[in-house]
């Protein structure tokens, strides 16, 4: 068995670029070709192209835009794009609203083979080019995108990138499958708002969520001081009910307020406080998350003393916190902390989601420590799925 690499297939970091609108009819013929060569001529310009120009760089040209794929750092398409964003805005205020260039792009990072069309020129043909066109068609004007893989690897290589990369959403591509994207923008680059009408998630329950036993789920709800934002913390304690092993978790958040997922800041942690990656995001609406955590270890059938820590921060339009209950849970408890000069009256509610009742939980423990004050109640009964808990103060 031969299991020598070959020569033609490369490992390299993609950027994948094309103008927006090109196509559209009230364009002239001249105006797309001048689009084009002024596409071209920016971004040959741009210091991140120029300092890669040797062997290391692949280019493929495709009409309205083009392939360049980095072979010497996976920081090179990210880096491109924010100064190509730079220089492309500059020109933009020169010019006509007609002149203008819009554009989107996709960063990945995969192999690809080098191959020849019939003419006997280089082409670029495989998963790292394809995926790179795939996260780029999901954008719209100005967005810089980059798949799970290229955003984790910068993100772990340098804090710098974790402040300009979040997580968007998972976006459904072809075969069924889903993408996650993250979304590359800061001052004088790229799009902070989601893509629009592109989100077809490919979704089915999946094992974990048939199989996660929740033994005990705890709240931790601070509220500011400006008493307009709550720090929340939440601690799932479980176990597996089945033979098969657990990789990853699905947990819901549901906000009263409408939120992007990136504003949530969320992060979450296992039993030993190691950081856990977040793969997925099944669905985002302004008031409802759906996400997948990826366990650092499988939970198997008896395992023991296995948690999930949750950290995420809300607005509040109203002065109440609510939660809608996506898995049962055997007992539920709820700690809410406020500094001690804000005096606000909190009363948490249980709604039963079968009878729609609102029954009052009176709290087990309040206690008074320096600025803080810590209220603490408790549900040893179970919540149901799509029960409900409200705490009003």
């Amino acid at each position: 068995m031969n299991s020598k690499i070959p020569e033609d297939l490369i490992y390299a970091a993609f950027f994948f670029i094309d103008i927006v609108g090109l196509s559209n009819p009230i364009l002239s013929t001249e105006t797309q070709r001048t689009k084009i060569i002024k596409l071209n001529e920016i971004i040959y310009n741009c210091k991140s192209f120029r300092d890669n120009w040797s062997d290391s760089l692949l280019m493929l040209p495709t009409g309205d835009g083009m392939l360049i794929g980095f072979r010497n750092g996976l920081e090179q398409p990210l880096k491109l794009a924010i100064e190509f964003h730079k220089k492309i805005a500059e020109y933009n205020q020169k010019v006509t609203n007609v002149e203008k260039i819009e554009t989107r792009i996709g960063c990945h990072i995969g192999h690809v083979f080098v191959v020849k069309d019939v003419l006997e020129n280089m082409n670029l043909w495989g998963p790292g080019a394809i995926l790179a066109r795939r996260v780029m068609d999901m954008g719209d004007a100005n967005h810089i995108l980059l798949s799970n893989d290229l955003a984790n690897d910068l993100i772990e290589m340098d804090e710098y990138y974790e402040k300009m990369i979040h997580p968007l959403h998972n976006f459904g591509i072809k075969h069924g499958e889903n993408l996650l994207i993250y979304s590359a923008y800061g001052e004088g680059f790229g799009n902070s708002v989601l893509p629009k009408e592109k989100i077809k998630i490919t979704h089915k329950i999946l094992d974990s969520e048939k199989n996660v036993k929740c033994e005990k789920m705890v709240f931790d709800v601070i509220l500011k001081e400006k008493a307009d934002s709550t720090s929340l913390e939440r601690r799932y304690y479980f176990s597996n009910e089945s033979s098969e092993p657990i990789f990853e978790i699905v947990v819901g958040i549901i906000t009263n307020s409408a939120e992007e997922f990136q504003d949530l800041n969320v992060e979450a942690f296992d039993e030993n406080n190691k950081e856990l990656e977040i793969s997925k995001i099944l669905a985002s609406t302004p008031f409802s998350k759906k996400i997948i955590i990826k366990l650092t270890k499988p939970v198997f059938s008896g395992d023991s003393e296995r948690m999930l820590k949750m950290v995420y921060d809300v607005k509040l339009s109203r002065n109440n916190f609510e939660n809608f209950f996506l898995i049962d849970t055997a007992n539920f408890e709820l700690n809410f902390s406020h500094y001690s000069n804000i005096s606000p009256t909190p009363k948490l509610y249980y709604i039963d989601n079968e009878n729609g009742n609102k029954n009052l939980i009176t709290p087990i423990t309040q206690k008074t420590k320096g600025i803080f004050t810590a209220i603490k109640w408790e549900k040893t009964q179970g919540i149901n799925v799509k029960d409900m808990i409200r705490l009003e103060w």
